[in-house]
């Protein structure tokens, strides 16, 4: 558990400027362009989700499993191969793939927008996904490597990057500014991961051919899956926020980007740090008893943080959303705290199928984000003409509950996975606490007090003792390292 925290809090570090960017540009965006601009970049964000993970045909789970197995084997030889076919065949696939968008513009822009002459917007969106394709599976790499220092200063990189060029690009030229700064981000994106991966790949020359044909069916086939279970989400998300945009407008949309933008900032920070670090570790395991302590340990770690984050963001939430928004994004206080159930429930489920991929159980993987989908746009479609923004945020819960009952059901009868009765408590205190803030939203500074308190009471009865004294030695350390040995 000690080292799962160290090498998380490590990530996380190095994510927070990630973190403290993305603040910045939701409110350099939402001052200057407001909700309707926000709810335009929010649907170009939302198509680049769907078109990146298909550039790199779904490649970098398998690369990351791959990658880790054959270094655990000593075997630098495959390490290299991995590397050398994944990179050149999103390489290959991201550029035509941004053809085909650039072709498409005016019609994917009329689909996104309702207006074609926006179709400048999608353009500039087609020139990021090869490079994102590329600077994605150059991370992979990285986790394969269990590079988690490279991984958490390429965070910082690219967070500084956000922050030198949204202000002055959206100041001086507005959506234009705004849209170029993603290719921006983009291209230093590429430029920087390259290095990264190159510094842990010295040791490996390069020789052969780029694609390794013998690689292609082991690749394809955790890429296929991936693709499946990464387009149940983004793909859904994309329809979802169209029809949203056509029956009550790109500015309700840019209301719901309140709840997607955070979600996107700690969730991924949360959950992709600990599977950075798990899944080659599960990937080793020769036991199930081995896997079952890691995913619980996980799982205690994942749910933790993320009602700890979500319960701060929801008690003070009347005072930063005007802060890093505006007033006028202050509708979303309706939504979020059913945004941040939803997120309780993802992480769950999450942490209940880390063990899938490293364990090469594809099917179930695939099987169970589709019902994810499916679920989602279902609650979506029946509830929307009933209860309008928030059907969305409830379809995004009623999804993530099946995903965690099914992820969860099938650990347990496979692997005999045991939640253990101090996760059975915070799961509990947890779900209480998301359920409180459903009812009671605090809008008020007297009720930003109340919330506090109620998260204070949480943290008292869910955090262990040894918990509390980890953090502390780790902050203590953070704030003041001890001295060099060489100091005096």
């Amino acid at each position: 558990m000690r080292r799962l925290i160290r090498s998380t809090a490590l990530l996380g570090i190095g994510s927070a400027a990630t973190v403290v960017a993305a603040i910045l540009r939701s409110k350099v965006l939402a001052t200057l362009l407001g909700p309707q601009g926000t709810g335009l970049l929010a649907q170009l964000s939302t198509l680049t989700a769907v078109l990146v993970p298909l550039a790199t045909l779904g490649l970098g789970n398998g690369v990351t499993a791959m990658i880790a197995a054959a270094r655990a084997r000593g075997d630098t030889f495959l390490v290299k191969r991995v590397r050398s076919t994944a990179l050149t065949l999103s390489t290959i696939v991201g550029l035509g793939f941004a053809l085909l968008a650039a072709l498409a513009s005016p019609w994917l822009a009329d689909a996104l927008f309702h207006d074609r002459t926006k179709a400048w917007v999608v353009l500039a969106g087609a020139l990021t996904v090869p490079l994102s394709a590329i600077a994605s599976l150059r991370v992979s790499i990285l986790q394969g490597y269990e590079a988690v220092k490279s991984m958490a200063k390429l965070n910082a990189i690219i967070a500084a990057a956000t922050i030198v060029t949204i202000a002055p690009l959206a100041w001086f030229f507005g959506l234009q500014g705004a849209v170029a700064h993603l290719i921006v981000v983009a291209a230093v994106y590429v430029v920087v991961s390259g290095r990264m991966v190159a510094k842990h790949a010295l040791q490996f020359e390069d020789v052969g051919p780029r694609i390794d044909r013998a690689l292609l069916r082991p690749l394809l086939r955790y890429g296929s899956s991936a693709l499946l279970v990464g387009l149940s989400s983004t793909l859904t998300l994309l329809i979802l926020r169209s029809a949203l945009v056509s029956k009550l407008g790109l500015g309700p949309n840019g209301i719901y980007q309140v709840c997607v933008g955070i979600s996107g900032l700690y969730m991924p920070l949360i959950l992709n740090s600990i599977t950075a670090i798990v899944w080659p570790q599960i990937a080793g395991h020769a036991t199930d008893e081995e896997t079952n302590v890691t995913m619980r340990e996980a799982l205690r770690l994942a749910v933790l943080l993320q009602s700890l984050a979500a319960g701060a963001m929801l008690a003070m939430a009347p005072l930063w959303i005007p802060i890093f928004y505006s007033g006028k994004f202050l509708p979303a206080l309706d939504l979020l705290p059913i945004q941040f159930l939803g997120d309780y429930f993802r992480s769950v489920a999450w942490i209940c199928g880390i063990w899938l991929v490293p364990k090469n159980r594809l099917r179930p993987w695939v099987l169970f984000d589709l019902v994810y989908g499916v679920a989602m746009l279902i609650t979506f479609w029946l509830l929307v003409d009933r209860v309008g923004l928030r059907s969305i945020v409830i379809a995004y819960v009623v999804a993530h509950v099946s995903h965690a009952l099914l992820h969860y059901a099938l650990a347990r009868r496979t692997l005999g996975f045991r939640l253990g009765p101090d996760n059975r408590r915070l799961l509990l205190a947890s779900l209480l606490l998301f359920a409180g803030f459903t009812v009671f939203m605090p809008r008020t500074l007297p009720g930003v007090g109340l919330g506090v308190l109620a998260l204070a009471a949480w943290a008292a009865l869910v955090v262990r003792p040894r918990e509390w004294r980890t953090v502390w030695r780790k902050a203590r350390v953070t704030i003041l390292p001890p001295p060099s040995a060489d100091a005096n």
